[in-house]
């Protein structure tokens, strides 16, 4: 019997609100309906006897008293069922938008409504747990994006968080708008197959060119360049800065129709959306940091990386060179008799001359090794991984390039020299800037012999305890 009554009551609880009110208003109204009924018939027949006896006078006003006891006892009853099913839970989410709304940083797991009954309210509160939980998870996301080191780590992460959105087949490009090209930066599959042709020109891809979703569900065969046309679908989202695109996320969805149109589906997509607007803004300003970082590195003339660039990488540098065993190759540039170029041409001239200087040294060696304008008309060439010996040879063939080339000038021809100092790392001394200072000394040693020289240091030319 009592397990009876409780699936009764969990019945009736988990009833819709119309339901719920009605029950408890009929149960009220039948109740007081029987009641008046039956004492009304008892008066009428009190009166039929032409006079009421003193047992029947108590009788009647003892059965109105209890009527009266009855009626408060359900108004009580229907007014705390009203509170317990409708005021306090609508209460309690009331307290958790609030808290949305005003103080959102306080929002934790704790803030989510445990409401099991399945109504109108459990369905209003799965709604809001549904959406303080999204809520959170964008608020963790972007405090975390925005601690990103680089944007890189950032594409990493938004990665992450489609894969948990059981979205396992998609790529993520980035847009250069300066150079119309696209690159992918996260795959989450490397057998993927990507078209080549929105690489070289981003506004092939109708998503980077309009700026707008592009998907198959709304078009078959909107996009020609998706590579698996009539086997799956795609949901592209350009990744929005205003009114520019830095990137776009293409989205291989199943063919399976039912999948495609069922809610839960729609909403992973919706949250797909609010992940890339809270993406968006701050892989532009890390963008721009970066930008502006490196052109900190750069030097504004040549576009070579500077001193202070190398200053920073160089520990790492010689980590990398120490653990694979390998050797560093380091050549000391200085172009000969420059400063008669800007006396003689004028410094334009002479700043043509650095550069063009600056593209034949970057253009004759590995895109591994590292060019650096170290300072004035004066050179850093790195040379990594190389083998004993090899650096000198490196130095000669630099030697030659500037030595035949013709720097072509608004005053005419010119002809220039280089002298070439060359030091390798560790073979000379287990210190870098010992080993960079040695390539120095081993260019003035160049200088003295002549110049237009390749000179490699030895020993005998620091006598010096310390560089």
């Amino acid at each position: 019997m009592g397990s009876k009554l409780k699936n009764f009551f969990e019945f009736l609880l988990n009833r819709s609100l119309f339901w719920k009110v009605g029950f408890i208003i009929a149960v009220c109204v039948i109740t007081n309906f029987t009641l008046t009924f039956y004492f009304y018939s008892e008066t009428l027949n009190l009166l039929s006897q032409a006079g009421i006896s003193s047992y029947e006078s108590f009788y009647f006003k003892r059965a109105i008293f209890f009527l009266t006891i009855l009626i408060f006892i359900f108004l009580i009853w229907g007014a705390i069922a009203f509170w317990y099913m409708i005021k306090r839970p609508l209460d309690r989410i009331k307290n958790i938008l609030d808290t949305l709304i005003y103080n959102p940083e306080c929002l934790n797991a704790e803030g989510f409504f445990k409401f099991k009954i399945k109504d109108e309210i459990g369905d209003l509160a799965e709604k809001v747990n549904i959406l303080v939980k999204n809520f959170s998870h964008l608020q963790t996301f972007r405090h975390l994006i925005e601690n990103d080191e680089n944007v890189e780590d950032v594409y990493e992460r938004l990665g992450e968080h489609l894969k948990n959105l059981t979205f396992s087949s998609f790529v993520i490009y980035e847009v250069s708008n300066s150079q119309n090209t696209m690159k992918p930066v996260y795959v989450s599959d490397e057998e993927l197959e990507i078209n080549a042709e929105k690489l070289f020109n981003a506004d092939r891809c109708r998503a980077k060119r309009t700026g707008k979703v592009v998907t198959s569900l709304d078009a078959p065969h909107v996009c020609k360049l998706y590579e698996y046309l009539d086997v799956t679908n795609h949901y592209c989202i350009p990744i929005l800065s205003g009114n520019k695109v830095l990137g776009v996320v293409e989205i291989h969805l199943p063919a399976t129709e039912v999948s495609l149109t069922a809610k839960k589906f729609r909403e992973k997509l919706h949250l797909v959306h609010r992940y890339i607007d809270e993406t968006a803004p701050v892989i532009e300003s890390k963008r721009f940091a970066e930008a502006l970082k490196e052109q900190t590195y750069r030097d504004p003339l040549t576009n070579l990386y500077n001193r202070r660039f190398l200053e920073g990488i160089i520990d790492n540098l010689v980590a990398q060179i120490l653990r694979r065993g390998t050797g560093l190759g380091v050549l000391m540039c200085d172009l000969d008799y420059f400063k008669s170029i800007n006396d003689k041409y004028g410094h334009d001239v002479g700043d043509l001359v650095l550069k063009e200087t600056s593209q034949l040294l970057a253009g004759n060696v590995r895109k591994s090794d590292l060019v650096v304008r170290f300072g004035g008309e004066e050179f850093l060439v790195l040379l990594l991984d190389i083998k004993e010996g090899e650096a000198e040879k490196v130095a000669e063939k630099l030697r030659k390039a500037i030595e035949l080339y013709e720097f072509k000038t608004p005053k005419g021809i010119i002809r220039r020299t280089i002298s070439i100092g060359v030091s390798e790392f560790p073979q000379d001394t287990s210190a870098i800037w010992e080993a960079i200072k040695f390539a120095d000394i081993a260019l003035y040693k160049a200088k003295e012999a002549g110049r237009n020289k390749v000179m490699r240091f030895r020993k005998e030319f620091w006598t010096e305890e310390e560089y």
